[in-house]
């Protein structure tokens, strides 16, 4: 069968198409529970209905483990820069980007199922700075000579290194202070996050069968193995950002400022940042190279005055999830992906083991068919900075520190931007 959507002012139609009979079901319990910051009409408007089959799944296989599906704290909420992925197996599961998942249940959870990988960034300062020209020229050679293991890291997808000016917050005068942000991770261990089957020996370990792919629930002993695993591979990624800025400037005195998982778990798996932050100390807002970022310091968000004007209040609140959510305190990672153009229509055909392909029809009449959106990155780009600061401002998310206008990005030349990270 087939489940529509109903039409909302500005929204793209969309349906999934092949859905087994009763489980339109769990899409609309998913439809409930999903909440959006994201900004924009195209990519932000299609991310969450995509969730809503993840969720879904994860609420069905709550269900069939006896859970009460309508009196627990689950919930998805997506952030300014909620976006699609090019991670193949994620977008098959029907996960996408850019969103907080809260997925305990009575002590289990199931935020594996969203594919945590640690990536994050880390900020570090380069000290008593030569001139940009010099700075440059400095660079041109690290291109050259720069390891394998880094240039594997800055050459795969969108991580990237980038130098930028730090601009006083108030005057906008360059400060003469440098920026390096280091956006990688290695995914050292990470294929044990991906999948976690390799814990279905281990004592709370449950996998259910979907009519649309399978769902683990993790407890006790496979959930503390899982947590382990996490940590080994956070703690790794985070190595790998510090070592890559020191193959970069190996003879340039520089300190770290901070270090930011925006792929991780938080409160002990109850709570997956999947392409968002969550983080007490300065962060950056990253955007397209020629766009610079922006560092932001968090402050406490999705308070009572934002809560008692925004269009979900109503419904976060009888659903018993306002207390949960005023206490988040989320900030976007970045501009992550959009379409260059407005969308009419969207079918996703489903099969037994998630999302088997797309049919998008563009405003102009376009049409696409694909498998994931990697395919058709030739109509992608990161391009979203305004209307994400716009939703940034709006929600009062983050306090401005500075703007950093980007010096030179470093990756070599054969990276292409829009990676599966």
């Amino acid at each position: 069968m087939d489940y529509t959507f109903e039409s909302e002012e500005n929204q793209p139609h969309f349906r999934f198409n092949n859905v087994h009979q009763g489980f339109d079901k769990w899409l609309k319990k998913a439809k409930e529970r999903i909440f959006s910051l994201a900004a924009g009409d195209r990519v932000g408007k299609i991310a969450p209905r995509i969730m809503e089959l993840g969720f879904g799944k994860i609420l069905y296989a709550a269900n069939e483990l006896g859970i009460d599906t309508d009196n627990n704290n689950s919930f998805v909420l997506f952030a300014p820069d909620g976006t699609c992925t090019y991670n193949i197996e994620r977008i098959k599961r029907g996960f996408t980007y850019g969103a907080v998942l809260n997925l305990e249940f009575d002590g289990m959870i199931a935020s594996n199922n969203s594919m945590a990988n640690g990536c994050g960034f880390s900020m570090y300062e380069l000290i008593d700075p030569p001139s940009d020209d010099k700075l440059n020229s400095y660079l041109n050679d690290v291109q050259h000579r720069i390891g394998e293991a880094s240039l594997s890291q800055l050459g795969t997808g969108n991580h990237f290194a980038g130098l930028y000016k730090v601009a006083d917050p108030i005057s906008g005068e360059d400060t003469n202070r440098r920026f390096v942000v280091v956006h990688c991770s290695g995914h050292a261990g990470g294929d044990k996050l991906y999948f976690s089957d390799w814990l279905k020996e281990i004592d709370g370990y449950h996998s259910i069968h979907t009519p649309h792919g399978p769902i683990q629930f993790l407890e006790g002993e496979a959930r503390k193995r899982y947590m382990q695993a996490f940590e080994f591979t956070n703690s790794t990624n985070g190595n790998n950002r510090d070592q890559t800025m020191t193959e970069i400037f190996p003879d340039k005195p520089w300190k770290k400022l901070e270090e930011i998982t925006h792929q991780g778990l938080k409160e002990d798996g109850v709570m997956h940042i999947i392409g968002t932050q969550i983080h007490d100390g300065i962060m950056p807002i990253a955007f397209n190279p020629e766009e610079g970022l922006i560092t932001v310091k968090h402050i406490d968000n999705l308070n009572s005055n934002f809560m008692a004007i925004w269009d979900h209040n109503e419904r976060a609140r009888n659903l018993g999830l306002d207390y949960k959510m005023t206490r988040l305190n989320i900030t976007p990672h970045g501009g992550g992906y959009e379409f260059r153009k407005g969308i009419d229509n969207m079918d996703v055909h489903l099969s037994k083991e998630g999302i088997d392909h797309f049919n998008m029809t563009f405003s102009d009449g376009e049409k696409r068919s694909f498998k994931h959106f990697k395919e058709i990155r030739d109509i992608m780009t990161y391009r979203r900075r305004n209307s994400i600061m716009r939703e940034v401002y709006a929600a009062d998310l983050a306090e401005i520190l500075y703007e950093n206008e980007p010096v030179r990005q470093i990756y070599p030349l054969k990276s292409i931007p829009g990676g599966s990270h």
